[in-house]
């Protein structure tokens, strides 16, 4: 073949990268992960500029980093609950 063309690439039969239902991971657990995501980030960085803030905090951060892991208890109840509605 020629330096300066190109060739049809076919991609294999085999897709592993498609999971099946059984593999896939639930939907409660997927809320509950980003419930959890959310307060870890939203309380560990409020807490972070409170601690590192050497004048005032940054009360609009602060509200909105609150906010966000409130956002989160709230999602990890909602799996909670999707949870035991399966079981």
């Amino acid at each position: 073949m020629p330096c300066g063309m190109l060739s049809a690439v076919t991609e294999s039969e085999d897709h592993k990268a498609y999971r099946s239902p059984a593999d896939a991971p639930e939907d409660h657990d997927v809320v509950r992960n980003i419930g959890t995501v959310a307060i870890v980030v939203g309380v560990a960085v409020s807490f972070g500029i409170l601690i590192f803030e050497e004048r005032f905090p940054s009360w609009p951060w602060l509200v909105g980093l609150w906010i966000m892991a409130l956002i989160g208890v709230g999602l990890r109840i909602e799996a909670a609950i999707r949870e035991r509605r399966r079981s």
